[in-house]
């Protein structure tokens, strides 16, 4: 029996889904040439718009209503401001598409029903540089394409990011956008109302948002009576077979996108005559060579200048992109690239031709790898998120609030007009009653779920920090005491009406104290401020929020703090040691333990020695370690005399006082790490000591 024929497989490769040169081809054929020289065809070809806009249709029908919510608004504010003609279409554009580059986020990212944690907000924040590298490769209006990526862009920082003014309709589409985003449920909150949507951006005005467009979208409002209340469905066009796996072979471009992005230090994308289509971001750091500069230049071979890996001039001939012009084939090349400061970078090249389903090259990618960061980007990148944010609820940490505190208290001192900023203190009532009844897991559930509200619930640039244990403290950037003071009592309620975690058992409430920046201070002493006034909150019945101004602490300094009588020595911690030593051999004894502790000495005398130990941080309160934990020690030295219980032994007895260095708020800390401290100094004395010698 003759054996049957081997089954042909066909030819998968080229057609695979998630094959390089065919997605890169998906961008390529983006490229339609426009048919006039005003109205849409001029900023977008009409059918490249549809298409694109099919694709975030297929990714998700929400995305389409937004954006058309978004347009619609971003119109009526610019109309609002006099604009016309096709500025207007423009920024009509713009709107439609700023959210397509959300079309190769991964479900379990774009609809997560909770906070991004710091990996996935990396992720997210790459929409605008795939929205860009799409946008380039459709030749679409360069207005829109700059519309869109400064519009993620902070207001008051723009000119400093983008180094040039941020254009005003980058900032009309930032307000449209964040209104249209307030006022509809997300899968993390509730929608606001509009009352409350218009005042989170009103609080968020000069420092995020244009103030101006923000008076201007009230007015728009006012004059379309009821325009607040409208909202449109999804809408949905009716997909033919074939605009579906159209749409379905676009998300896996945008999705190749988002890896290669990711990945990789920078990417290029020219046409078949090796005119420049696309020029990443990534390619902009490398080079130094703007996105718009590189578009305007014939070839790409003008632009980009090479050395072999070893130095020496490469010629033109062996360019990576003409050899694959050459062969066909795709190749990877290990180069040195010029950047515009005049280095030479290390770099992994991959070539590789890009073709249609016939085989007929219709351009070339190039993709680059720094070697100069490969071996350190991972590493950097996770050591320098875990050195900011906190391990349990992961936003900011307290070294990075110190840094950032730090910077601007210095803007405040360097600006010539001191433009201030807020520390909002905030502290859970009742915490430890929580953790005793429901246990730690639930207490750890609480402030995860605190923090995520706390970061939900700020929208103007404010940095939300743990401070430790069950307080938190916000950086509120631009903002007066009054106004932080209401964002406070914001917060305050809205933690008070939320259900933290998913049991009606838990209700809790906080309390909270404000504190702006005055002439006076020093950046510790804002904080400190806060505290105190955090304090007055905590004794006037809790759930409350105080404000407090440096004249205010000054006449209230007498009653913040007013410990029990019974209390009244409750962070002087002293101790009566007796070491059978020398009197006059004890300071050189004390040698090993300053060291060990890293100890910084005062006065120093056969009588007498004081010291600090701990270190002491910006923020002058206490931590969590013991050396974050600083202590005043006082060790006063006695004569020496015998003792019966130990014969004729010479006794020498020491008299220890510690008292907290900075602000402890619970003595039983504070007798802790005393207690501790005393029993390490006892080993280095090799010292008796007697329990009920404690005062």
């Amino acid at each position: 029996m003759a054996p049957e024929p081997a089954v042909q497989l066909p030819s998968v490769a080229a057609s695979h889904p998630m094959n390089s040169a065919r997605l890169l081809f998906q961008l390529v054929s983006l490229e339609s040439p426009a048919e006039s020289d005003q109205g849409w065809d001029s900023i977008i070809h009409r059918k490249v718009m549809r298409r694109l806009m099919l694709a975030l249709q297929y990714r998700d029908p929400a995305l389409v209503r937004h954006s058309r919510q978004v347009a619609g608004l971003a119109v009526g504010v610019a109309e609002q401001l006099g604009w016309d003609g096709q500025q207007l279409h423009i920024l009509e554009a713009a709107s439609l598409l700023h959210d397509i580059g959300k079309i190769g986020i991964p479900d379990i990212i774009l609809f997560k029903p909770g906070q991004l944690a710091s990996e996935e907000v990396e992720l997210m924040g790459l929409r605008y540089r795939i929205t860009s590298d799409v946008l380039q490769a459709c030749r679409a209006d360069r207005q829109v394409v700059e519309i869109i990526t400064q519009s993620q862009h902070h207001y008051n920082e723009s000119a400093n990011e983008l180094g040039v003014e941020m254009l005003q309709g980058a900032r009309i589409l930032a307000v449209a956008d964040a209104y249209e985003s307030l006022v509809n449920r997300q899968s993390y909150r509730d929608a606001n109302s509009h009352v409350q949507a218009m005042d989170i951006l009103a609080r968020g005005a000069g420092s995020r948002f244009d103030g101006n467009v923000i008076s201007a979208l009230g007015h728009w409002f006012e004059s379309n009576p009821g325009a607040e209340k409208q909202t449109s469905q999804p809408q949905q066009y009716a997909l033919s077979h074939e605009e579906l796996l159209e749409a379905g072979t676009l998300s896996h471009a945008f999705s190749y996108l988002y890896l290669v992005e990711s990945l990789y230090h920078g990417f290029h994308i020219t046409d078949a005559e090796l005119r420049p289509l696309v020029w990443n971001t990534g390619c902009e750091r490398l080079t130094g060579v703007p996105w718009k500069q590189a578009l305007n230049t014939p070839r790409i071979t003008d632009i980009v200048e090479y050395r072999d890996r070893y130095g020496e001039p490469l010629s033109l001939a062996d360019r990576p992109v003409l050899l694959a012009a050459e062969t066909g084939q795709a190749l990877t090349t290990e180069l040195q690239i010029h950047t515009a400061d005049g280095r030479w970078l290390p770099v992994e090249v991959q070539t590789m031709p890009i073709t249609d389903l016939n085989g007929l090259v219709l351009g070339f990618a190039e993709i680059y790898r720094d070697h100069s960061l490969e071996s350190k980007t991972g590493e950097y990148r996770d050591l320098k998120l875990m050195a900011r944010r906190d391990a349990l609820t992961h936003v900011a940490n307290r070294g990075e609030l110190e840094d950032q505190l730090k910077r601007y208290f210095q803007e405040y001192v360097a600006s010539a007009h001191k433009t201030p900023f807020s520390v909002i203190f905030l502290d859970v009532d009742h915490f430890k009653k929580t953790n005793d009844t429901f246990g730690h897991a639930a207490g750890d559930e609480v402030l995860i779920s605190l923090a995520r509200l706390l970061q939900n619930e700020t929208y103007s640039g404010e940095l939300v920090a743990r401070f430790g244990g069950e307080e938190f403290v916000i950086l509120c950037p631009e903002t007066k005491l009054d106004d932080a003071w209401k964002r406070a009592e914001r917060l305050r309620l809205a933690i008070s009406r939320a259900r933290v975690v998913n049991s009606n058992e838990f209700t809790i409430t906080a309390s909270f104290g404000v504190a702006e920046v005055e002439p006076t201070d020093e950046a510790s002493t804002v904080i400190e401020r806060a505290d105190k006034a955090l304090y007055m909150s905590k004794h006037g019945g809790r759930n409350k929020s105080s404000k407090l101004t440096s004249a205010q602490q000054k006449a209230a300094d007498s009653t913040l703090v007013t410990p029990p009588e019974d209390a009244a020595d409750a962070f002087i911690f002293r101790h009566k040691l007796r070491a059978c030593i020398a009197a006059d051999m004890i300071v050189y004894k004390l040698s090993a333990f300053v060291d060990a502790q890293g100890a910084k000495l005062g006065k120093v005398s056969k009588e007498l020695v004081t010291m600090k130990v701990g270190h002491r941080g910006l923020v002058p309160f206490w931590g969590a370690a013991p050396n974050r934990q600083p202590l005043n020690v006082t060790l006063e030295i006695g004569d020496e005399r015998s003792v019966l219980e130990r014969g004729a032994s010479k006794l020498v007895e020491i008299g220890v006082t510690m008292t907290p260095l900075g602000w402890c708020r619970k003595s039983v800390v504070f007798q802790k790490r005393a207690r501790g401290l005393l029993k390490e100094l006892r080993e280095y004395l090799a010292a008796d000591h007697d329990d009920d010698e404690i005062v």
